[in-house]
């Protein structure tokens, strides 16, 4: 049995993963004088780069940071952890969602 995800669902996997990404480097900044928080949450951006790298125009980048340098290579760097982690928690709450939904779909049928 298939169940269609809808629009909505997936606009609000969107959000949620937007907020927890957002949250995760609020947490990992406040955790930074811990340990290396901030190192562990820009790893995945390694996997991220290079995708950004050539889908973004450069003028874009020196558009938001006239400078360029390593202030536009830090925006790219958080700018590539924040989506990593916007897929990872949205694509979570997707699947948790969905599955939710679906068992309820089932128990509805079975009653």
């Amino acid at each position: 049995m298939k169940f269609p995800a809808s629009l909505k669902l997936f606009l609000s996997s969107v959000g949620v993963g937007i907020i927890a990404a957002v949250a995760l480097g609020a947490v990992a900044f406040a955790l930074s004088p811990l340990f290396d928080a901030v190192g562990v949450y820009i790893i995945p951006a390694r996997l991220m780069v290079p995708v950004l790298g050539s889908i973004v125009p450069s003028r874009l980048t020196y558009w938001l940071v006239p400078d360029g340098g390593a202030a536009a290579g830090v925006l790219l760097i958080i700018a590539s952890a924040i989506l990593f982690w916007t897929i990872c928690f949205g694509a979570l709450y997707f699947a948790w969602a969905t599955s939710r939904h679906r068992r309820a779909v089932l128990e509805t049928i079975a009653s």
